[in-house]
């Protein structure tokens, strides 16, 4: 058996180095599928790898913004207050004229403040000029004061006024002795105007955590942002009202009404006609003509210190033309929460789609205003109008989104793409002036910068 045994090995030996080679080429065929497969494993799993939690920020451009109908226009309210001439002698101001209080000026008073000047008369002023009084021949032997008139005036008078200001010449014609002071408003025949606003940019913040994968590649999350864009809805137009007069009548007291002053253009020979300002003065001459004091001669003309009667009239619908602008200036902050899916289209690019709830606070600032001009005043016109408002309204609606994300690395990235968004409006109001804003439908491009965590 020994001996067997020793003839044997040989051949084993033998036979098991012919079968090295075929085994070490099995197992190399091993090693080398295996490698190949956790590679592919490798790879599939870095492809669909994405972290859970991502924060974008960026901007957002929309292609148009609110969209405004503004109604009600046209409705300018008197710039002066209605006085009753039950108020007695008190300033009154009109868009054509005005009449102050009067009183003794301080000259025509005594120490003790009691008037001395005679009332429906008149007073003068003077001074004292020494005059050197001579002998026969010549020589000065003293001085003497002679008392000169330097100002005539107008005294103060109980119920009249010397302070008022007229501006056209038909205020002496409507009744005849008297002066007419107007105050004018205008109510809306409906007016409107509407104007859409254009192109808005804005800024946005999201969050998302994906929940889970739909399939290898794809997965799903929750999203959650916030975005600002502003409102700013501007129109001018020209719209009809009627026309509301209110008219004090003062007496003239038997006296013409003083003239207008008028000036002549020495190139084009046009005459302009100003206000009269009362009081009025012109220079005071001696009886040779002679020049005592410029401006020292008083001719006001005086007038009632209150109306002697008060009459309104309405115009027709239209009779006068309202001048307008009108402006919704402010800002909507929009929170929107929904669904959101992605796909890995390649190692880096990815395509994102989200869709869900939105909804907004906007806070809105509402200026408007308006004047007219006065019919048969010239180019007087009232002083413009500025009325304002402010108010802040809730608005629901709903969101749309799709990006394509690109992947820097495993961090940040870049994302770029589309957004909708639908929202519901709210009215706002201005002294009866509505504006309706209707922020509506939108579509624009996003984009900024992605960071994952």
């Amino acid at each position: 058996m020994r001996h067997m045994s020793h003839r044997l090995l040989p051949t084993a030996a033998l036979l098991a180095l012919l079968a090295a080679p075929a085994i070490l080429h099995a197992q190399a065929e091993i090693s080398s599928s295996e490698e190949l497969r956790l590679e592919a494993l490798a790879r599939e799993q870095a492809e669909t790898y994405s972290p859970r939690n991502s924060i974008t920020i960026g901007f957002r451009m929309l292609s148009s913004g609110a969209r405004v109908t503004y109604t009600n226009l046209g409705s300018v309210p008197m710039g002066s207050p209605f006085i009753p001439i039950s108020d007695g002698a008190v300033a009154r101001q009109y868009d054509d004229g005005l009449v102050g209080v009067d009183a003794p000026r301080p000259n025509e008073k005594d120490l003790d403040g009691v008037q001395i000047s005679t009332p429906g008369g008149r007073y003068q002023s003077s001074h004292n000029v020494p005059i050197a009084t001579t002998d026969a021949n010549g020589n000065v032997i003293g001085v003497t004061n002679s008392t000169l008139t330097d100002g005539d005036y107008l005294s103060y008078t109980p119920g009249l006024t010397r302070t008022w200001t007229y501006v056209t010449p038909e205020q002496t014609m409507v009744r005849p002795g008297y002066i007419a002071m107007n105050n004018y408003s205008a109510s809306s025949d409906g007016g409107s105007a509407v104007h859409k606003q254009g192109p808005v940019g804005g800024i946005e913040l999201q969050f998302s955590h994906a929940f889970g994968k739909v399939t290898g590649r794809t997965q799903w999350s929750l999203l959650g942002g916030i975005t600002m864009n502003d409102i700013n809805n501007k129109v001018s137009a020209d719209v009809s009202s009627t026309l509301h007069t209110n008219t004090d009548f003062y007496s003239l007291n038997g006296q013409a009404a003083p003239a207008l002053p008028t000036t002549t253009d020495a190139t084009t020979g046009i005459v302009t006609t100003s206000a009269y300002n009362a009081a009025s003065y012109t220079d005071l001459l001696d009886a040779g003509g002679n020049l005592i004091t410029t401006n020292g001669l008083e001719t006001t003309v005086p007038i009632s210190d209150t109306p002697v009667d008060q009459i309104s009239t309405v115009g027709a619908p239209g009779s006068v033309i309202v001048h307008g602008r009108w402006q919704v200036k402010g800002a909507y902050y929009m929170v929107k929460l929904g669904p959101a899916v992605r796909s890995q289209l390649t190692e880096h690019l990815s395509i994102n789609a989200s869709l869900g709830l939105a909804g907004a606070y906007a806070g809105t600032h509402y200026t408007v205003t308006e004047s007219f001009e006065i019919p048969d005043v010239g180019n007087t016109v009232t002083t413009p109008i500025t009325e304002q408002s402010d108010t802040s309204k809730f608005l629901g609606g709903y969101y749309a989104d799709l990006n394509l994300d690109w992947a820097c690395n495993d961090t940040t990235g870049l994302f770029g793409g589309i957004t909708a968004q639908k929202l519901g409006s709210f009215d706002q109001n201005v002294g009866g002036r509505i504006a309706h804003v209707d922020v509506g439908n939108a579509v624009g491009l996003r984009g900024g910068v992605s960071l994952k965590f």
